[in-house]
């Protein structure tokens, strides 16, 4: 998996503007995010992470730092199952062709 520090560094959103790549970006996340099993088992592991670190270390400090773990888990798993419906949706959306030109 490709890990993707801002959403200007996703492929299927280069060449748009700002803008356009935030757009894409919330449709996609709103619509598709949560229709992936890998989704909720990441964000279960946000969850656990975050007991696991505030037990071992006794604190919100440990679990701070296993939420934020799980918090990159969680963003990696989104990001690359939802890199499919991000092209769809630029292709249908912010496509220079337009779909009516073809007969």
């Amino acid at each position: 998996m490709q890990i993707y520090w801002t959403i200007n560094q996703i492929p299927e959103l280069a060449g748009l503007t700002p803008s356009q790549s935030k757009e894409a970006w919330q449709f996609c996340f709103k619509k598709y995010a949560f229709k992936h099993w890998e989704v909720w088992v990441s964000l279960f592991a946000v969850g656990l992470l975050y007991a696991l670190g505030s037990s071992a270390f006794r604190g919100i400090i440990g679990g701070a730092i296993g939420a934020g773990i799980g918090g990159g888990i969680f963003s990696v798993t989104a990001t690359n199952v939802l890199r499919p419906h991000l092209r769809d949706y630029v292709d249908s959306h912010f496509s220079t062709e337009n779909s009516s030109t073809h007969s």
